[in-house]
């Protein structure tokens, strides 16, 4: 057993070996969950629009550890397709677990929202996924223990200010997870959802930038926290690497909700 699929004493890592498909990878979420799934032993095929992955992960990944990076952006689609063709063919047959993890957030108002925004939000949290997991149907189906884990968001399930738009596709996101999984059970796929609350990453410190007062903003945000603190990309990991493995094997049609109590309230 070579070390990349051994654990400590030579224990089996429980995603050793597994083909592992991850969109968004070069974001903060996203590379956690490139970590983590390599880690554990996946071989992963990271997706990003812009190549961040490589610069996100490169003095992270642990020795013989199987990584390939995939340029892609899903709001795309004749270049995704394309690419995604690509990708498909580095695959052996099969997809054991994908991530659909790609998003973007923009805080405005309901009544100035542009349509011009609105597509953007829907292109990249949720048709793109749509279609990438249609694209990979075959291959998750050819796994025979497939696990999709699509990242929703605490909005899926709670109203704030300024999020209209965003909240619609993560809910998308959330609905299409339910739906997709009473469809791929008999095909043995499982599909969940994580549903991370507010998360210290780039893209949430640049929401807290954008406000006039991004302090206050960061302090009001962790005020709804009932834990009293940001999360960790890490945290949100945990969770997708566990519903991707065997030990979440009757887990399917869930939303995970990873928020330090938020939605609790």
């Amino acid at each position: 057993m070579t070390d990349s699929a051994a654990g400590i004493c030579g224990t089996p890592l429980p995603l050793a070996g597994r083909h592992a498909v991850v969109s968004g990878a070069g974001g903060g979420i996203g590379s956690a969950v490139v970590r983590t799934l390599l880690t554990q032993g996946a071989i992963v095929h990271a997706l990003d629009r812009d190549g961040r992955v490589q610069l996100a992960l490169a003095d992270r990944l642990a020795a013989g550890a199987q990584l390939s990076v995939h340029e892609i952006d899903l709001a795309d689609r004749r270049a995704s397709d394309r690419a995604l063709e690509r990708l498909l063919g580095q695959l052996p047959g099969r997809c054991d677990i994908l991530v659909n993890n790609a998003g973007i957030a923009q805080v405005c108002s309901f009544e100035r929202t542009p349509d011009e925004l609105l597509d953007a939000l829907l292109a990249c949290n949720f048709s793109g996924h749509f279609r990438l997991t249609r694209q990979l149907l075959p291959a998750l189906k050819a796994s025979g223990h497939a696990a999709v884990v699509n990242i929703a968001s605490e909005l899926a399930l709670i109203g704030q200010r300024g999020y209209s738009a965003y909240s619609a596709t993560k809910g998308a996101m959330l609905a299409w997870s339910r739906a997709l999984a009473i469809e791929l059970a008999p095909e043995r796929v499982r599909v969940n959802a994580v549903c991370p609350g507010p998360v210290d990453t780039p893209m949430l410190r640049a929401e807290f930038g954008s406000d006039a007062d991004p302090v206050a903003a960061r302090a009001g945000e962790i005020a709804t926290v009932p834990l009293g603190r940001l999360g960790e990309a890490a945290e949100i990991a945990s969770v997708v690497a566990f519903l991707a493995s065997d030990a979440a094997g009757f887990v399917t049609g869930a939303a995970w909700s990873v928020d330090g109590g938020k939605t609790a309230r």
